[in-house]
């Protein structure tokens, strides 16, 4: 059964105001499923360069796919550049007849230059992530967080909702197939991982670029997940893995290039020479990264890895409400140990978030947020995202938030 996802409501937006519709994300984010299944694209003609015939077709003449029908779905888009050329000439020669083009693919389309260039102008852009736990439970987006950028904050309340045992789901993840297996089925989602690891290095890598040892990118890949919500040291992984530094920052721009990874850049309009430049990495989902470290059960996670992959978790929620509402999402570091999990920027306003995996919030954990506030006088508020279930009123304008309702 199709759930429908938050994006939808954009991408419908989206195609009244450009020719051609770029959806990207990780391989089995659930794009194909929205592509085929949202109404206002039922009447689009779909063909998926995972078609060998379609495939082959493209490769020598693009043009019968081009000129099939008056609006088009190309699924893997990214597999045949010179397609793209003839998307271009396409829009410029029907330009103004309301024609439209919906290219989709697991590779960002974003850092691959020759296409993005050949596409300037003509374009919009979107990223499905995987579910949010809000999202597959089918509720609405989270208006609260949009209305603290207008200083309207959420009211105290006991038990948002009660929330789940946290392991098993940072475990399991929040992949759409995945998301089908029970939370405590281990052997199975243990299974189901390993396959979508095998597949992305034997098949999604080869079509991106050549890489001359997978051994040697599952290395990179491994010790990125073991280092997951910290910084992205380069030097740091060359040494322990004994892989060049070009190599392994040729290895993360492919990883970030296949959608599975993000390097996290850090808030820098507080004029400061101390804070840190260097990005965060994690990995899209909690449930990748936990499985590339070598967990084959959610028991055997220790208390620091598992705060690392809760807040790779909340990461891919505010990912995700980032796309949907335009905002930008920072962190924020100083060379003195301060540090805020999350910046996020909405127009001229800012909102510092903090994420705590305790079912409980103490005055303490707050002393990050308040010396960014004092600091920023765009900020609106702050949010401490954690493990309980009220929304308990920190301070004037900080306030505790249940991780369920992101």
């Amino acid at each position: 059964m199709y759930k429908e996802r938050w994006l939808a409501e954009k991408l419908k937006k989206s195609l009244k105001v450009s020719s051609v519709l770029i959806l990207t994300g990780a391989r089995q984010t659930g794009k194909t499923t929205l592509l085929m299944n949202e109404p206002i694209l039922k009447t689009y003609k779909y063909f998926s360069l995972d078609d060998l015939d379609v495939l082959a077709q493209a490769q020598k003449d693009p043009s019968p796919i081009i000129s099939s029908a008056r609006n088009i779905i190309i699924d893997e888009a990214q597999r045949v550049p010179k397609l793209l050329y003839a998307i271009k000439q396409a829009v410029d020669s029907d330009r103004g007849k309301g024609r439209c083009f919906v290219l989709s693919g697991s590779a960002n389309l974003l850092l691959l230059k020759n296409i993005s260039e050949t596409l300037a102008g003509r374009a919009t852009y979107h990223t499905l992530f995987p579910f949010t736990y809000s999202e597959y439970q089918g509720s609405q987006k989270p208006e609260w967080l949009l209305k603290m950028f207008k200083k309207i904050y959420p009211k105290e309340k006991e038990k948002v909702s009660t929330p789940p045992s946290l392991t098993p789901i940072l475990f399991r993840g929040f992949l759409p197939p995945v998301l089908e297996f029970k939370p405590e089925s281990y052997e199975e989602i243990s299974m189901w991982w390993d396959g979508y690891i095998k597949t992305y290095l034997e098949r999604d890598l080869r079509d991106l670029s050549q890489v001359s040892s997978l051994t040697d990118f599952r290395a990179v890949m491994q010790l990125l997940a073991l280092r997951t919500a910290s910084l992205v040291d380069q030097s740091g992984i060359s040494r322990d893995t004994g892989i060049s530094q070009p190599t392994v920052h040729r290895y993360l721009n492919l990883l970030e290039a296949s959608n599975l990874f993000v390097r996290l850049k850090p808030f820098t309009k507080i004029k400061s020479k101390s804070i840190t430049k260097t990005p965060k990495g994690y990995f899209i989902d909690p449930g990748l990264a936990a499985h590339l470290a070598g967990h084959k059960d959610p028991s055997a996670i220790d208390e620091k890895f598992k705060g690392n992959l809760f807040e790779s978790l909340v990461l891919l929620n505010l990912l995700c409400l980032a796309e949907i509402y335009g905002m930008n999402v920072y962190f924020w570091r100083t060379k003195e140990g301060k540090e805020v999990d999350f910046i996020l920027e909405y127009g001229r306003g800012v909102l510092p978030v903090e994420v705590k995996m305790s079912s409980k919030v103490q005055y303490a954990d707050l002393q990050n947020l308040l010396h960014f506030l004092k600091m920023n006088p765009q900020a609106v508020g702050g949010v401490v995202i954690y493990t309980g279930s009220d929304i308990q009123k920190l301070a004037s304008n900080i306030f505790a938030i249940p991780w369920v309702m992101l």
